[in-house]
């Protein structure tokens, strides 16, 4: 692994949401994969731009190589219904969230 892109993770009413920055990639060069024990690995690289001849850097903030991250999904967390979508270098993946009926009251 040669960096570790930054990452988000929130949620809201039905979705649980992994955001993760990938400037400059496309969905086709990310691997997504979901273990038995609930746990999905996000992975790729990121090339290096073709260096013109004899360029020179004063300063390199972007990161390339290999990456790897991983996240553990809830228990409440649909793995069936897993989504995934690239925009703007953000990837999200999107995971619904298993609706639990609410348990009600009643004096037998």
């Amino acid at each position: 692994v040669d960096f570790r892109p930054k990452n988000n993770l929130c949620e809201d009413e039905k979705n649980y949401y992994i955001q993760i920055d990938l400037p400059g990639m496309s969905k086709e060069q990310i691997h997504m994969e979901l273990s038995e024990d609930n746990i999905i690995s996000i992975s790729g690289e990121r090339a290096k731009k073709n260096n013109v001849e004899g360029m020179k850097y004063s300063k390199m903030e972007c990161e390339y190589g290999k990456f790897s991250r991983s996240f553990s999904i809830p228990e409440t967390g649909d793995i069936e219904k897993i989504e995934a979508k690239m925009e703007n270098g953000v990837l999200e993946v999107i995971i619904p969230k298993i609706s639990i009926p609410k348990t009600q009251r009643r004096t037998i």
